[in-house]
């Protein structure tokens, strides 16, 4: 697994830095760097990443603010790069994962990274197996299961995946098609090239969307209707027989 990082720093030297040590790490790939944290809110908008390096005293936007905005807008692990130890409680405050003092040793910045990785991959015995009724994903910093039963729709956003339960809603790293290879194949169909939904959860299929039992409208792209049509009444017919 590799790790996808942003380094956002006020002052070039201290981006150089970070950017040479990080090319020594095969695990990791500094996608960019911003002296401006507004534009880099603009860039994670559109683009996903695993972790952000952070400097705190900037003139635009403090870090520790920019970590506060972006809660709940990205999974990403936050590493603070600063020159000021006075901010670590702060920072801990706000589950960063680290807290770099520079001038930053190439032995500290690796150890972080390290942590990182290993954060940012499931342990063997949390990943779903045949058979399995349930997952853990990652949401922010904690493991969280997800019941196959409970899940009405997943929708994904590049690398981000929003799995929605009945009475909640969970963020995790994940592409939709991962999503699709450990969920029952039986039970989820894809409505769109951002949607799974469960079969159970729908109530009325419209021209152009879904309505579930919640009353949430999903989208159906029209060359994926006649495959819901037909599984509904497969499941419908089914239940009849039964």
């Amino acid at each position: 697994m590799n790790l996808k990082a942003i380094a956002i720093d006020d002052e070039a030297p201290a981006l150089a830095v970070i950017e040479k040590h990080a090319s020594k790490l095969p695990f990791l790939s500094l996608d960019n760097t911003f002296t401006n944290p507004l534009k880099a809110i603009a860039w994670l908008q559109e683009n996903s990443v695993d972790l952000i390096f952070l400097d705190i005293e900037m003139p635009e936007m403090r870090g520790t603010d920019f970590m506060r905005t972006m809660n709940g807008l990205t999974s990403a692990n936050f590493i603070f790069t600063t020159a000021y130890d006075k901010y670590a409680l702060e920072g801990f405050e706000l589950q960063a994962l680290d807290y770099l003092l520079k001038p930053i040793l190439f032995t500290r910045f690796a150890s972080a990274c390290k942590r990182a990785l290993a954060q940012s991959a499931p342990p063997p015995e949390q990943r779903a197996e045949d058979g399995d009724s349930f997952l853990f994903v990652k949401d922010g910093h904690d493991w969280v299961r997800i019941d196959f039963e409970d899940i009405l729709f997943a929708r994904s956003d590049g690398n981000l995946l929003f799995i929605h339960q009945t009475n909640h809603k969970v963020v995790t790293r994940m592409t939709l098609q991962n999503f699709i290879s450990v969920i029952p194949e039986a039970a989820f169909v894809r409505t769109h090239k951002s949607y799974v939904v469960a079969l159970a959860a729908v109530r009325k299929i419209e021209r152009m969307q879904l309505v579930l039992n919640n009353g949430t409208k999903v989208p159906l792209a029209r060359s994926y209707r006649p495959a819901i049509t037909q599984e509904l009444i497969q499941r419908d017919q089914s239940a009849s027989d039964k």
